[in-house]
């Protein structure tokens, strides 16, 4: 775990391992930054804020909200983008296969 300095942490927060947490940035109570969270400086990270391992936070976040993913999204749209990126292959063979036809 890596805290720069002025970082303000709230109470009953957990910062699990390998984290980065960039200067300045203030923590609110109870948030939860799972294992290999990076933070970027100066931000406001609100009460209650889970994000998931491996997040990269880039900009203040509201209390409550849960995050996942690089950058860091609200947990159901980066599932819905994660679900997309497995699916691009097949997209891309049918975009082909119209423009094909147009042709």
């Amino acid at each position: 775990m890596q805290i720069a300095h002025n970082v303000q942490i709230g109470r009953h927060s957990i910062i699990v391992s390998q984290t980065g947490i960039s200067g300045s940035t203030k923590i609110g109570n109870g948030v939860i930054l799972a294992g290999q969270v990076g933070v970027a400086g100066h931000l406001e990270i609100g009460d209650g804020v889970m994000a998931g391992g491996q997040s990269g936070i880039t900009k203040s976040v509201k209390p409550g909200t849960k995050l996942f993913g690089t950058p860091a999204r609200e947990i159901m749209k980066s599932k819905r983008i994660e679900a997309l990126l497995n699916r691009l292959p097949k997209i891309l063979e049918r975009i082909k296969k119209l423009e094909a036809k147009e042709k």
